[in-house]
């Protein structure tokens, strides 16, 4: 019996603290909109504007878990959706489909406002392997979620800010 008292303790103090790690920061839950007159797309990329941004996102986020589902058009125009789902606690994430492979590490500033994900992706495509990084720098300001990101590939860098509006 004190063991079961014990136990149910520890179980109790374990899911107090998940629950204060999470409190105090932003939750970015939600369906969200691409806003193309706020964003900046950056320099066209294999014939398209703002190359791998998502046009639309359904998140959400529940305690040390986030799952992002980004839908993106392929270079057919059809849309095709892909789900990430990372943990908040700078863990290693790995997430594959589509011919591509992820491996992400995810941290929160220390205000908890702002939340980065680092990722390494590698992508096949006719048999080849490209490998690029990938740092994405979320922010939510009055109901705006704002998503900077800085891919760094062999030919070059490139850096977009993206506009989400909750739709």
């Amino acid at each position: 019996m004190r063991y079961l008292v014990l136990l149910a303790g520890v179980v109790f103090l374990f899911s107090a603290s998940v629950v204060n790690a999470q409190k105090g920061k932003v939750n970015f839950s939600g369906k969200w909109a691409l806003n193309v007159e706020k964003s900046d797309l950056g320099e066209p990329s294999g014939g398209r504007r703002g190359g791998m941004l998502a046009s639309k996102m359904n998140v959400e986020q529940k305690g040390n878990k986030l799952t992002v589902e980004a839908f993106r058009k392929n270079q057919e125009g059809a849309e095709e959706s892909f789900v990430s789902n990372y943990t908040l606690d700078g863990k290693e994430c790995k997430n594959e489909g589509n011919n591509r492979v992820s491996v992400s590490v995810v941290n929160w500033t220390d205000n908890g406002k702002t939340l980065t994900i680092a990722s390494t992706i590698t992508v096949s495509r006719g048999g080849q392997e490209f490998n690029f990084k990938a740092t994405e720098i979320w922010s939510l300001t009055e109901g705006i979620l704002t998503v900077k990101t800085t891919r760094t590939t062999q030919g070059g860098e490139r850096v977009t800010t993206a506009v989400y509006n909750k739709s």
